[in-house]
């Protein structure tokens, strides 16, 4: 008789540890963080199918796949007990575009083709990409020779990319800057920019700084 009570006790303790992680800890509030530009739309859609859920069921993949198709980058998905959901959507670095007639499609760190928008309308530089190699495997190279370009406050239109990892900038100046392979990037960035700086490169032309004769003697100076 004690151990049927016991067993009775036992099982209600179980029914009512599950109503309250199904009820209790459901999904009441959700709070949206992050200048990602998601529609008001897909927010309500996203918040109709959070709410009522099982909080410890609410996952980022979850969301992730609920946010399907919006330009978003990173994404964080926070619990606060007992009922609200916190997600923290951030933009995609964008990086590029790649031009597609009058339209370009936009590019993100990650090789990600986004939305496409009018040439005149971006300040986004060119990618003239290697067409026989994935966006993806290119945006390694497209990111360093931007990122050195950024340190030394060279703004770059366009950047040209082989399928040798060979790399060219084009200056707001009408001015190409062929900067050859990998080597002495940096160094080849820098002169790059004393010649910018100095008028040496006259408009329409291209300076090729890919020549190893002349990298080397740098490195020696």
């Amino acid at each position: 008789m004690r151990r049927g009570w016991l067993k009775l006790v036992k099982f209600g303790l179980l029914v009512g540890a599950i109503v309250f992680a199904t009820k209790g800890l459901a999904v009441r509030q959700v709070l949206w963080e992050g200048c990602a530009p998601i529609g008001l739309d897909k927010v309500a859609d996203v918040n109709g199918k959070l709410l009522g859920r099982p909080i410890w069921l609410v996952s980022e993949k979850q969301v992730r796949q609920c946010l399907e198709g919006e330009m978003i980058g990173e994404l964080k998905v926070r619990k606060r007990l007992p009922c609200t959901v916190v997600i923290v959507v951030e933009p995609p670095q964008l990086v590029g575009v790649i031009a597609k007639g009058s339209e370009g499609i936009v590019v993100d760190e990650r090789g990600r083709k986004w939305r496409k928008v009018p040439l005149s309308a971006t300040r986004l530089p060119f990618l003239m990409l290697p067409g026989n190699v994935p966006v993806q495997k290119c945006m390694v190279a497209v990111e360093r020779v931007l990122k050195l370009c950024a340190q030394e406050e060279i703004p770059v239109r366009a950047i040209w990319l082989s399928q040798f990892g060979e790399a060219a900038i084009y200056l707001p100046e009408s001015v190409w800057i062929k900067l050859g392979n990998p080597t002495a990037l940096p160094l080849k960035v820098r002169l790059g920019k004393l010649l910018r700086q100095n008028n040496l490169i006259r408009s329409n032309t291209v300076a090729d700084l890919s020549v190893p004769r002349v990298v080397s003697l740098l490195e020696m100076k």
